[in-house]
């Protein structure tokens, strides 16, 4: 199989039934949740534990990439997926003294805080490229919910796994 078809040696790539620049915001929003998948793949690869879990959000995250790009239509990506990390999160609460945490000897934790900073970028640069063209409202929603999600995980394993003088 070719993987090289040097078409892209210009500076532009092919996004559906276009060529677009590689510079493009849709490239740069689907660049970051290509990241937001590879860092799943990672926490997924490294502590078996979440791999369920990552492989769901990955599945999530696919689909949006191919919705961006015009693959699929806006109407295959619905609330219910950011009700399940809803749910999820629910199930996961942390502590009432919960406070900010810098997971510095944790580092699952530490992934976790790194991958929800992945996916505030990714909602950054989604809330760019609303302004150019439509973007399913439950997409932005997910997103917004899966930085949040990634973050109570993160808490949640820093509490239960770290001794309490290392908490600042």
């Amino acid at each position: 199989m070719k993987v090289s078809t040097k078409r892209g040696d210009t500076g532009t790539t092919s996004i559906f039934d276009h060529r677009v620049s590689k510079s493009s915001l849709v490239i740069e929003v689907l660049g970051e949740l290509d990241s937001c998948i590879a860092e799943c793949i990672l926490l997924s690869a490294k502590w078996d534990s979440e791999s369920s879990t990552s492989k769901k959000i990955v599945e999530d995250l696919n689909c949006i990439c191919a919705i961006i790009a015009g693959y699929r239509p806006a109407s295959l990506f619905t609330d219910d997926k950011t009700e399940w990390l809803e749910k999820t999160m629910d199930q996961d609460s942390i502590t009432d003294s919960f406070h900010f945490v810098y997971p510095f000897d944790n580092e699952k934790a530490a992934a976790m805080n790194h991958l929800r900073t992945t996916v505030r970028r990714v909602e950054r640069v989604l809330c760019q490229l609303i302004q150019e063209q439509e973007v399913p409202p439950s997409i932005l929603r997910y997103i917004n919910r899966l930085s949040d999600f990634w973050f109570i995980l993160g808490c949640r394993e820093y509490f239960e796994n770290t001794t309490k003088e290392n908490v600042l």
